[in-house]
């Protein structure tokens, strides 16, 4: 059976001589691996869409679990995220969390829409580690592990003042902290907050420094390491950033 289905390209793994696994994922079908045959060939006329970011119609020939390329209709490439060393990595932060942090053959059409639009926002020269940042609040949320940032994870109570517990993995007040508490800048969480939701063509009217992004990424990265999976991309970006 032949299926159809917009899929953004994560990364593509050489197989055989001339072959490649393609790791999409898709509007309908979430993340799945897709065998890619002859495409390393100097004649292949798909080389393209095995291109890491690469956004296209693919048409797949469906087989049991597997999947096989038989065409694709190039929507956006996204090709040029890789002048520009931070916003190359800053969408590798949004490829690592699909390609290691999803199910396969799990349709998330809300994730798959906010990937599009924060790589199409890189491409459109908005600040790099904002757009980071939006992602991985959304991400964090349809994921169920959000990152709650308006109460106490203990007592349920708001504060004027948190600190990230990684015994109770979230952000807790000075009365319920535990021993193994890390200090929060608050504008850190301010910008946090500011940010959680908000549409990305309006990430422009944000106004925070580098530094204070780099402070909510880094308790982002802190919060979902320690309790959940470590994005080693996001920790390049925060040296590079």
């Amino acid at each position: 059976m032949d299926i159809t289905t917009k899929a953004i390209a994560l990364k593509a793994t050489d197989y055989k001589e001339n072959d490649k696994f393609i790791l999409l994922y898709s509007l309908e079908y979430g993340k799945i691996s897709v065998h890619a045959k002859g495409i390393r060939k100097n004649s292949a006329k798909l080389k393209f869409c095995a291109d890491q970011f690469c956004f296209g119609q693919y048409e797949l020939a469906n087989i049991g679990e597997r999947f096989t390329l038989k065409s694709c209709e190039q929507l956006e490439s996204f090709y040029n995220l890789r002048e520009d060393v931070v916003r190359y990595y800053a969408a590798c932060v949004i490829a690592e969390c699909l390609a290691n942090f999803t199910e396969e053959n799990q349709s998330e059409p809300n994730l798959f829409v906010e990937t599009l639009k924060a790589l199409q926002s890189l491409v459109n020269d908005i600040e790099p580690l904002a757009v980071t940042l939006r992602f991985l609040l959304a991400f964090f949320k349809i994921q169920g592990i959000a990152l709650q940032t308006d109460c106490c994870i203990s007592c349920g109570e708001q504060s004027k003042r948190y600190v990230l517990d990684l015994q109770r993995g979230g952000l807790a007040c000075d009365n319920c902290r535990s021993a193994e508490s890390i200090a929060v800048s608050p504008r850190a969480l301010a910008v946090c907050k500011m940010l959680d939701g908000i549409e990305y063509n309006k990430l422009t009217r944000i106004s925070a420094t580098n530094e204070i992004l780099k402070d909510a990424l880094n308790l982002c990265y802190k919060y979902v390491s320690h309790s959940y999976f470590s994005i080693k991309s996001l920790s390049e970006l925060l040296k590079l950033a």
